[in-house]
């Protein structure tokens, strides 16, 4: 998995072993959560059903959302161990998570050896009320690092808000039960060089790539799901005007 510009259509715990060491400098990620619900059977839901709660049409079904929570913590250890050795050194990860997931993503990321640095917080402007209860609209970025980072007050030093509001992708635009928006995604990247490459072992409908090639980086990833990884192309085929952005 070291072809650039490319989403492979396979597990990242088989695909991210196949990138050479220090090779990325950014990973912007936002994996599958396992949350969804209070109870164990919350969580064997379809993913269909638990993130999206209107009349919408339904999406495709997203895979490795089901876990427990300690299965959920060793899987996320291991795939971002492997993520770890594959950034170059300094490099940031950021890793999206919900309030139920928090504690454990933060404690992944440290067991994969990054330096926890705080978090970014995600406020979705659009989110539903709920009765007697305070609003849930916010999600989280873990940041990290991969050992120290520059933190000297040079020219072009870049100075990134720990805060964003974006509104989630709806209607037409929507075409993932948990989207994130492309202004946050490309937002967020920018804390990557310019030219750079941004590591998403989970790239779902292909915005973190969609983000790259708009900003002069290039991305490399893969997608378990044979319908996303479909739908990420054709995106990324709009974006580019033409050209093949998966391997099978």
């Amino acid at each position: 998995m070291a072809r650039l510009d490319t989403i492979e259509c396979r597990d990242a715990l088989a695909a991210l072993p196949e990138i050479p060491d220090g090779f990325a400098n950014l990973l912007l990620t936002d994996p599958p959560y396992s949350s969804g619900g209070m109870f164990r059977g919350d969580r064997n839901v379809a993913t269909s059903e638990k993130y999206q709660t209107n009349d919408a049409e339904k999406k495709p079904e997203f895979l490795g959302d089901s876990r427990d929570e300690r299965s959920f913590l060793r899987w996320s250890c291991l795939w971002m161990s492997e993520c770890y050795r594959a950034l170059a050194d300094g490099s940031s990860a950021l890793v999206f998570t919900d309030w139920r997931q928090l504690a454990n993503t933060a404690d992944a990321v440290q067991m994969a050896g990054f330096v926890y640095r705080g978090l970014v917080v995600w406020h979705k402007t659009a989110a539903r009320p709920q009765p007697n209860s305070f609003r849930n609209e916010c999600e989280f970025v873990i940041w990290a690092s991969k050992g120290t980072i520059d933190r000297h007050a040079l020219p072009g030093a870049k100075y990134m808000p720990g805060f964003y509001e974006f509104a989630a992708p709806s209607g037409e635009a929507r075409v993932h039960s948990t989207q994130k928006p492309l202004g946050l995604i490309t937002a967020l990247m920018e804390i990557a060089p310019e030219g750079g490459i941004v590591l998403d072992p989970f790239m779902g409908s292909g915005t973190t790539a969609v983000a790259a090639l708009q900003t002069g980086r290039h991305f490399i990833g893969c997608e378990m799901s044979k319908e996303y990884w479909a739908i990420a192309n054709r995106r990324l085929t709009q974006v580019s005007g033409g050209g093949c952005f998966v391997d099978g």
